[in-house]
Order: C-alpha cells, then sequence, then structure tokens
C-alpha cells in the first residue's frame, strides 16, 4: 500500500493491533434486526387474521345449531301435519269423542266397569274454592298474577259415576176449602 500524502508530509501510519471482526449474530440465517422485524410482521398478521377466524369458527358452529333446529321443526311441522289429517277423518272424531267425552251412538247401552283399586278422589279429599279474601278485582288480579295449575284436562279417571237420585215430586198443594156459611 501507499502511504497517503498529506501536505506533503507523509500521514502516518497507523500500525498495530488489528481487532477481530466479530462474526455478525443471526437468527435462521437473519440479521438479529432483519429477525426482530420478521418477527413483528408475523405477529401482526397473527393478530389481523385471529379476530376474523374466531368470528368464522363462531358463526359456523351457530349455523350448525340453527340448521339442526330447523330440521327438528319441520319434523315437528311434517308430524302436526299427519296428525291434523288424522284429526279431519271421521272416524277419528267418533273414537276421540267415545274415549274422552264418553260420547255413546245412538241405540248402544254405556257401561263404566271399575276395577279394585282404581279410583279418583273422593269429593271430601277435593279442596273447595278459597272463599273471597277482598275485594273482587283484587281477587282477580291475583289469579292472574300468581301462577296457577295446569289448565289441560288431566286423564279420565275411572271414578264411579254419581248415582243422582230423583227428587220425589212435591204433593200437591192443598185445595183450599170453602168455608160454610151464608153469603151474604
Amino acid at each position: 500500500m501507499r502511504d497517503a500524502v498529506v501536505g506533503g508530509k507523509a500521514a502516518p501510519r497507523r500500525v498495530g493491533i488489528r481487532r477481530p471482526t466479530m462474526p455478525e449474530r443471526t437468527f435462521f440465517g437473519l440479521s438479529t434486526g432483519r429477525a426482530v422485524i420478521l418477527g413483528i410482521v408475523v405477529c401482526a398478521l397473527a393478530l389481523t387474521l385471529a379476530v376474523p377466524l374466531r368470528t368464522y369458527f363462531s358463526q359456523r358452529s351457530e349455523l350448525d345449531s340453527v340448521l339442526a333446529e330447523r330440521r327438528a321443526l319441520e319434523n315437528d311441522v311434517n308430524r302436526l301435519q299427519t296428525e291434523k289429517s288424522q284429526l279431519d277423518e271421521p272416524s277419528r272424531i267418533a273414537a276421540d269423542a267415545r274415549e274422552r267425552l264418553r260420547f255413546v251412538m245412538p241405540g248402544e247401552t254405556p257401561y263404566q266397569v271399575q276395577l279394585p283399586g282404581d279410583f279418583g278422589k273422593v269429593p271430601e279429599e277435593l279442596t273447595p274454592d278459597a272463599a273471597p279474601t277482598g275485594p273482587w278485582y283484587s281477587d282477580l288480579w291475583n289469579t292472574a298474577v300468581q301462577p296457577q295449575g295446569s289448565d289441560e284436562p288431566s286423564e279420565p279417571t275411572s271414578a264411579p259415576m254419581p248415582v243422582v237420585q230423583p227428587e220425589p215430586a212435591p204433593a200437591p198443594p192443598p185445595v183450599p176449602q170453602p168455608e160454610g156459611g151464608p153469603v151474604g
């Protein structure tokens, strides 16, 4: 190498120990700075995609549940349409009237079989309606607000049919007897 000449004089040469150059740190073949920038970009992409992916999967599960509910409702509709078509048949109407309402066709004799131990509540066991506790409008309001038992008719019991004794016909009123004597 040549010495550099500055203002007619030779520049001093640096003589001494050369420092060994440290090998550059790398991460996956990238310098440390570039690896950090790459990591930040990857994290930003992951966070950017996380919310839409979560939304996608939640909507997929919601769609599956809605489709299952729709299939169940379609099955219910089909079952109810079949039941409705069966209820329109006169033979089904007559069978329901006989079974639930205990109707009897003209000329038939109704019989009710009572098996031992198969009976309904005795009239003494039935709870009578409570006497009014206040004005009529407060009782009406309480019946609207307080939960009541089911209004659906319960299964018909095979309680014995009440025997009604005909009341004896009232005796005819006595005929007034004319009082004797001159009328005048």
